[in-house]
Parts: structure tokens; C-alpha cells; sequence
């Protein structure tokens, strides 16, 4: 289920926000490649390992088979977005709701 702005979602992992994916540095700014390839592939958090997984409804294992070249283009599309500065929600888990 969906919020009336299609920023929050809730289902069985809990309650998750969207993220900013604009070039600032409260949403992927600050991110280097390596971080980005991290999380389209292997669906961590801000692309850091040892962190918690990407919450649906992002569908980060539809990146695992984009080839180097594709993520670099999306990568580099994304870091040339107007800035807007915006600090989504935390991710709340199901037994904090």
C-alpha cells in the first residue's frame, strides 16, 4: 500500500520512504560509483556494505544483470539532476509500527 504521494510504502518489511536520487548531497551527491553499482546489485543500503537491505518497493535485483556500462549512464544521468535537497523519512521495520 501506497501513501497518496507515492512516497511511502507499507507492507510485510515494514514502512519505507523513497529515497532522494537527485544529485545533492542528501540524496545520492555524495555517492561514489562503487557505492551506486553496490546498491542496484546487491540491494544494500546507501550501497555499503554491512548495511541493510533495500526495502521494496525499489526493485534493486532488476539491476543485478545491467551491464558495468549501462549503471555507469544511469550513474552519471543522475549526478547531472538539479539538486533538491530533501531527507526522506527512515525506513521504519515492522515492529517499530
Amino acid at each position: 500500500m501506497f501513501n497518496h504521494s507515492l512516497t511511502a510504502a507499507v507492507g510485510p518489511w515494514g514502512v519505507s520512504f523513497s529515497a532522494n536520487i537527485t544529485s545533492d548531497g542528501t540524496g545520492l551527491g555524495n555517492w561514489t560509483y562503487d557505492q551506486f553499482k553496490t546498491a542496484m546489485t546487491k540491494g544494500l543500503y546507501k550501497g555499503l556494505e554491512g548495511s541493510r537491505p533495500i526495502m521494496p518497493p525499489m526493485p534493486w535485483q532488476e539491476f543485478q544483470n545491467y551491464t558495468d556500462e549501462d549503471l555507469r549512464a544511469i550513474f552519471a544521468y543522475l549526478q547531472s539532476t538539479k539538486p533538491v535537497q530533501n531527507v526522506p523519512p527512515a525506513y521504519i521495520p515492522p515492529d517499530q509500527m
